[in-house]
């Protein structure tokens, strides 16, 4: 590898580089996968799909919607390189293929005019927050609070719940930033459109410059915040961090329930191995709740389906992923599984079965500590992007 490839492991030659030895691998990630394990398609597997934007790349394969089809079975949720001896992130490479098969005009067809989708979701979201949160809202502050689209979306409840947590726990002057975004862009990446991307990130750059420190509330989005932002020139003034890490200083300074209820956690991939949002989480439910392990967790925790727009662009998958990670507490008789990302509290929630209760973080420690929250009247969601 040169000093250069080090340096940048994006660059074209690092990419490269990564492509031929995924290429010709003897695949010992295949089992990190859970696309392709959820699946059952060999064409999924990590190995495959790097060897099939290699062909692309190197035009041994035609550019088409056919061909290009693996580039889209990754939720981005990198436990392939927890067990890659080069350190390659397919992941990451797969976005910028999926940016090329935009460029050859072969988009994964669910994803059709998504980026006149995804404008449309992000006027409705804005004015729908400011419908849900009137007078909860500032363009400045201290501590601002980010809570992401689909947070917004489907579980306006969980962020009422984090709202009346920081208000009891002394934090009262934070509000929702008040923005024309809902979104920090991290779909943008995903869907391929790379420099609408770096158009969005700009705009939400703008939009919280008033705040010294930002809580998210989407593992995706802190992810593109902290690090896909400043790849693609965008520099934020804010210091963005996850709610888990407000949250977790001030747990202690709540009311602790004289019979502890045990509930698992659900590691979000983006938290786990991209953001090194781990302990945060789990400091705050120990305060109040027996904390469980799943067998997978951590850095090896497994994907709920959630990431890389799976959700759109094979939605069976991800729900069978979303099933899959759930089983573990099913067969061992039930119980709350709590996690701290939008995203995943949707996707856990909506394939839970009877037996397994999935909360979002906040709304868990508001129940748990006996924080009374009142939860706004949602909005249904007429054109989920």
């Amino acid at each position: 590898m040169s000093e250069d490839q080090a340096k940048d492991p994006f660059s074209a030659g690092a990419v490269a580089r990564q492509l031929d030895y995924c290429t010709y691998c003897p695949k010992m990630c295949r089992h990190a996968c859970p696309v392709s394990t959820s699946s059952g398609r060999e064409t999924f597997i990590p190995q495959v799909k790097m060897d099939r934007a290699n062909q692309l790349r190197l035009g041994r394969a035609p550019w088409t919607a056919e061909a290009s089809d693996p580039l889209w079975a990754c939720t981005g949720c990198r436990h392939c390189t927890m067990y890659c001896d080069h350190g390659n992130e397919p992941g990451l490479v797969l976005l910028s293929a999926r940016a090329a098969a935009v460029q050859h005009g072969v988009p994964h067809p669910a994803l059709t005019g998504y980026s006149e989708r995804f404008r449309a979701r992000e006027q409705r979201l804005s004015a729908q927050v400011h419908t849900m949160f009137a007078g909860q809202l500032a363009t400045e502050g201290e501590l601002g609070f980010w809570p992401g689209c689909d947070a917004i979306d489907k579980g306006a409840a969980d962020i009422a719940a984090a709202l009346a947590l920081l208000e009891r726990v002394g934090l009262e002057g934070v509000k929702i930033v008040d923005a024309p975004q809902a979104c920090a862009g991290y779909p943008l990446l995903a869907a391929g459109h790379k420099d609408l991307f770096r158009w969005h990130a700009g705009r939400v750059a703008a939009s919280l410059r008033g705040f010294k420190k930002v809580a998210m509330g989407c593992s995706a989005c802190l992810y593109a915040m902290r690090s896909q932002y400043a790849a693609e020139g965008v520099n934020l003034r804010a210091e963005i961090v996850s709610l888990a890490d407000v949250l977790a200083p001030a747990a202690q300074n709540l009311a602790c329930p004289l019979t502890r209820k045990s509930v698992y956690y659900h590691d979000p991939c983006y938290h786990a191995r991209y953001n090194a949002v781990v302990e945060s989480p789990r400091r705050a439910l120990s305060q109040l709740a027996e904390l469980r392990e799943f067998s997978w967790a951590k850095s090896d925790t497994e994907c709920c389906g959630g990431g890389g727009l799976l959700p759109k662009t094979m939605p069976m998958i991800a729900d069978q992923m979303a099933k899959r990670r759930l089983a573990e507490v099913r067969e061992a008789g039930g119980g709350m599984v709590v996690t701290s990302c939008a995203t995943c509290t949707f996707m856990l929630q909506r394939n839970a079965p009877p037996s397994v209760e999935v909360a979002n973080l906040a709304t868990a420690m508001a129940k748990l500590s006996e924080t009374p929250f009142t939860a706004p009247t949602s909005i249904p969601d007429a054109d989920e992007a």
